[in-house]
């Protein structure tokens, strides 16, 4: 659940002793004379509450999981109205429309060049306003005005604050979100373990072995042919539950992932010499009868269910597998107990779980805008929920006692990029101290589940597996503190032959893979590699790095 609480009267002037902002905006000096304030008035506070109040306009767009009551609306809402109280904002929108629409809308809108203050954007319109000189530059108002909370929460992973950076400068506000929660984990079966006397896996070596066991050595006991040790979706190339991202990071490639060379340019990951044994070794495997036979036309709605009825002994998937797909076996089988694991390597290089960049719009100020400090206002006043110091005040903001969201009508938010991370190991030390009192209401619901399982009910069995002990928190907390984790490192809007020419390129990826893994040549990657080049992926490969030259 999303908090955003009330915000104290002292935190919304929050630093009014730091002295007038003179350059409000930064290096550029043609944005200065678009809205600095005047620099005669040296006691002026920009964080203060407008008096009078100031129109501040913007775009955005809506979705269908909005919901509202009490006749409220995205443009009149307790958000509007405590930005118009609290803040002396009015917030005016000048459109809103679907998501579906938002992209065509948002185009057309920049074209006509009639922009509002305050913008949401995607990547590639955030990069090219910025090249013609349309946006604000934020770096100095958001060093000497962002609060202490907001600097914690936005500045928790830098890598994806920092996409918002152009040419070093601060261009648009991210929407963070949490950064680690999508790392792929192996989940295993360790009532097999036991009974068939393995050890935890420590090695792709033992990985294969434990897997082969699995299979053939009826963990079960019911004296049948009927299990596998490692489950796959048909779409094992871009799943986050039963994908092989976690499995291929055991072999130090990432298929579907843009990463760096060792020239810093960027390369497409399926391409790599690399990616050819580890689809051989999936091929001993399916030979083997170690993979399921029909995982090429199952979903993952499919491979769930053959987990839940005790088929599977081993698959990767995120954080929240034991909630959403084991806790099914657990609730079948009383003996069932599975464990999360970090990925293995085949070498003795460690294996580097990859995930994508968390952010999915930024917020951009027009560089003609009169009040451009206004989205710092906002923007603290967002993060005010997420202060210890008020967690157990009005949650108004949040969620409402009638489950409306309300946080969605929010105009500027962003989310720790370890929220979840943060959750399990403040739940943790409550269960430690067995004292909750300091929990969030969020964490406080973990919390009860976690106490009720321990008590006896399998129930909340998946619960305790993700925020309690052992759990998948337990190994994305590993990486973190290791530091032993990346992003896909393009993460802009489609390229102009991406969106003529990757659905083709990703259907033939798939197919050549899935063919090669269920016994054709391997030579066979040999060929996609040249047929990926020359059917559009070289041209994408150079748009990608002109891309990450200008988001440098």
């Amino acid at each position: 659940m999303k908090k955003r609480r009330t915000m104290k009267k002292s935190a919304i002037v929050c630093l009014a002793g730091f002295m007038l902002l003179t350059a409000c905006g930064g290096a550029k000096e043609a944005n200065s004379p678009a809205a600095a304030p005047d620099p005669a008035k040296a006691d002026v506070d920009l964080m203060a509450k407008y008096d009078p109040p100031v129109d501040i306009t913007a775009w955005r767009y809506t979705e269908s999981t909005y919901k509202y009551e009490n006749n409220d609306t995205i443009e009149d809402n307790i958000y509007t109205r405590t930005y118009s109280s609290d803040l002396g904002i009015n917030l005016k929108y000048v459109w809103t429309v679907p998501v579906e629409q938002f992209d065509q809308k948002m185009n057309v809108s920049i074209a006509s060049g009639d922009l509002p203050d305050i913008m949401w954007l995607k990547n590639k319109q955030l990069t090219d306003l910025a090249e013609n000189d349309m946006l604000y530059d934020l770096t100095d108002l958001f060093e000497k005005y962002a609060s202490p909370i907001t600097k914690e929460i936005m500045l928790q992973d830098e890598a994806s604050f920092n996409t918002a950076k152009i040419g070093g400068r601060l261009m648009a506000i991210p929407h963070t979100s949490s950064a680690v929660d999508g790392l792929p984990i192996l989940y295993v079966r360790t009532d097999w373990l036991e009974k068939l006397g393995l050890p935890e896996p420590q090695t792709m070596q033992d990985v294969l072995a434990v897997a082969e066991a699995f299979t053939k050595n009826d963990p079960d006991g019911n004296s049948k042919d009927d299990t596998f040790g490692l489950a796959f979706t048909k779409t094992f190339l871009t799943d986050a539950h039963f994908g092989t991202s976690g499995y291929f990071s055991g072999y130090h490639v990432n298929p579907g992932k843009w990463v760096k060379d060792e020239s810093g340019q960027l390369v497409y990951g399926s391409i790599q010499p690399g990616v050819k044994d580890a689809l051989q070794q999936l091929q001993d495997l399916y030979a083997k009868g170690i993979l399921d036979r029909e995982f090429g036309v199952k979903d993952r709605a499919k491979v769930t269910e053959s987990v839940a009825s005790g088929k599977v002994g081993m698959f990767y998937g995120s954080m929240s597998a034991p909630l959403s797909i084991i806790q099914q076996n657990v609730d079948n089988d009383p003996n069932a107990e599975w464990k999360a694991l970090p990925l293995v390597s085949m070498d003795d290089k460690k294996a580097t779980p990859i995930g994508k960049m968390p952010i999915t719009r930024y917020y951009g100020v027009s560089k003609d805008s009169k009040h451009p400090e206004a989205i710092i206002k906002l923007l603290n006043f967002s993060m005010q929920g997420y202060d210890p110091e008020v967690a157990q005040e009005n949650s108004k903001f949040g969620i409402t006692d009638t489950n409306i969201p309300v946080y969605l009508y929010s105009l500027i938010s962003a989310d720790p990029a370890k929220k979840n991370l943060n959750a399990h190991l403040n739940t943790m030390q409550a269960l430690e101290t067995n004292d909750p009192s300091q929990l969030s209401v969020e964490e406080k619901g973990y919390y009860d589940r976690i106490v009720d399982y321990r008590g006896g009910n399998r129930a909340n069995w998946g619960t305790e597996r993700v925020f309690g002990s052992p759990s998948s928190f337990d190994v994305i907390d590993h990486y973190v503190q290791e530091d032993n984790y990346i992003f896909d490192a393009f993460y802009g809007a489609p390229t102009p032959t991406m969106v003529e020419k990757l659905a083709t390129l990703e259907k033939m990826e798939e197919e050549v893979f899935t063919k090669i893994i269920m016994g054709q040549s391997l030579d066979n990657f040999d060929k996609f590699v040249e047929d990926w080049k020359k059917l559009g992926g070289e041209q994408i490969t150079k748009e990608v790095n002109e891309w990450a030259e200008k988001n440098k």
